[in-house]
């Protein structure tokens, strides 16, 4: 539990650097998950009235503090153009219940019934403070328990991959009041546990992993199960056979694994009967495009847009950071996803790029349904919790091993500076001004714990994580409490050959 313990306290860290940093709302759709979390955790799970939004639309709305969130349009007034410091926020302390809207009111109350704790003891920003770290911590669990099964797989370039899953985005999301974050983290965790099972270590430990992830990643969003189904559909093509019909052979893989999608399924479908639809339209004023128009936006516009936001894109798309942070995190995860797929069968090849293009796809779909009455719809962190399979499952698809530990040992080292940088770009943005020259440690607005607190703690927890990493290249210790499997042990257990001692993944 030593490695677990010191992958926990380096995330944690990294997270709660980014819940500490930013202002009320400074994330994607904070300001509706505080009120659904409010809402969720004093026993209200679908809204009781309609109040009007900041744009003036009739919204369904939770009897909520006043004090929540900032009064008025303030909440607003750090993205809106033109994009301010957070010093444009005004607070009250009147604590009287007021209908606040928001579009998050049919979501699953799961994620929300935790981080709404703090809320009701202190419906202030104290309160969103401490709800975000409990978010950060759900997140760092979950993320810490993946990067120990890749360190204890016996596969260094998984160990790397899983690095480079956790974003700037990542970590963003997580550390915020949004049940995205830990939806991601979820997906993070399935993909390595999968990743680990096609590598041959199929202990409890590794099937009870995957079958946490898997129910959370069908019980925190509505597009769990989709996702979810990605993930499973490229591990199942990745096994072959034999790899399948050994694994179903055991009655704790059947139990744990197939009990988790159930159990998960049945509360998926459950709240949707429950609830209705998670996405309530309120219509906007909207541009009529063809669907030639349509189509072009998405492949110039769209597209990289949600690319670009799985890296390194904040507050609500407004918010950039140096194109050297997406580009060099692009080109870490396409040289790993390249030189793994070259030594990779040809259906392994097949099954790890329809992953990726399964989830453009659904992005795209998604974008088409929705146009015509809401708008654009789509976001790339959407579909991050079964993208981040592409890069999870190239590492066990083919024979490339990274033997000397010299590639993890330089993503490692990257992804220090360059998630350091991002934080401080983003502190700026919020401090200082939109647009201003970097300087997270000036400017009209101030985190509550000062801006040198979360810049330390995202670069001690990022040496931290990059020295754990790199621990599995120099020694056996990461992965040394070899566990015992069902069905091999030892070095066979560790190597990339399916579960019944035959050859590589996907191969058959």
């Amino acid at each position: 539990m030593r490695w677990w313990s010191l992958c926990f306290v380096s995330l944690f860290a990294m997270i709660s650097a980014w819940s500490l940093a930013l202002p009320v709302n400074g994330t994607y759709d904070e300001k509706e998950h505080l009120v659904r979390a409010y809402a969720v955790a004093t026993g209200h799970l679908t809204p009781v009235g309609t109040a009007t939004d900041s744009l003036n639309r009739p919204t369904e709305a939770f009897r909520v503090p006043r004090s929540l969130l900032p009064v008025g349009t303030s909440v607003d007034c750090t993205w809106w153009k033109p994009p301010q410091p957070a010093n444009c926020q005004h607070w009250t302390d009147d604590r009287t219940p007021v209908l606040m809207p928001t579009v998050a009111g049919h979501y699953s109350p799961v994620y929300y019934a935790a981080v709404g704790i703090p809320l009701v003891l202190r419906p202030d920003r104290t309160g969103i403070l401490l709800a975000r770290l409990v978010s950060a911590l759900l997140a760092a669990l979950v993320l810490a328990s993946a990067v120990w099964l890749a360190l204890r797989s016996g596969r260094r370039l998984l160990v790397a991959a899983v690095v480079l899953t956790a974003t700037p985005t990542a970590l963003n999301l997580a550390g915020a009041i949004n049940p995205n974050g830990l939806e991601i983290a979820a997906g993070i965790l399935v993909g390595t546990a999968l990743a680990a099972l096609l590598n041959g270590r199929d202990d409890r430990a590794t099937l009870w992993l995957a079958g946490v992830g898997s129910l959370l990643l069908l019980t925190i969003r509505s597009l769990g199960p989709v996702l979810l189904a990605f993930l499973l559909g490229t591990a199942l093509l990745l096994a072959g056979r034999d790899r399948i019909a050994a694994l179903a052979r055991r009655r704790d893989a059947r139990w744990i694994l197939g009990g988790s999608c159930v159990a998960g399924v049945a509360y998926a479908g459950g709240w949707l009967l429950y609830s209705g639809s998670a996405v309530p339209m309120t219509p906007y004023q909207l541009t009529r495009l063809t669907m030639q128009e349509t189509l072009t936006q998405i492949v110039t516009q769209r597209i990289p847009f949600c690319l670009k936001q799985m890296i390194a894109q904040f507050s609500y798309g407004e918010t950039n950071v140096s194109p050297v942070v997406v580009v060099g995190w692009y080109l870490m995860i396409g040289l790993i996803v390249l030189a793994a797929l070259r030594s990779a069968a040809g259906r392994a090849r097949l099954a790890v790029i329809g992953l990726g293009v399964a989830c453009i796809g659904m992005l795209a779909a998604l974008d088409l349904h929705y146009l015509p009455k809401y708008g654009w719809f789509s976001q790339g962190r959407y579909a991050m919790p079964a993208a981040v399979g592409v890069l999870l499952f190239a590492t066990v698809a083919g024979r490339f091993e990274d033997r000397r530990g010299r590639v993890t040992l330089t993503v490692a080292a990257l992804t220090v500076p360059l998630q350091v940088y991002t934080l401080a770009a983003v502190m700026t943005r919020f401090q200082v001004g939109f647009g201003a020259q970097l300087n997270p440690f000036g400017g009209f607005w101030q985190p509550a714990a000062g801006p040198v607190v979360p810049l330390a703690a995202l670069l001690v927890g990022t040496i931290l994580l990059a020295s754990t990493a790199a621990a599995a290249t120099t020694s056996r210790a990461p992965h040394g409490d070899t566990p015992r499997t069902g069905s091999r042990t030892g070095d066979a257990a560790r190597s990339a050959t399916d579960l019944d001692g035959s050859s590589a993944v996907g191969s058959r």
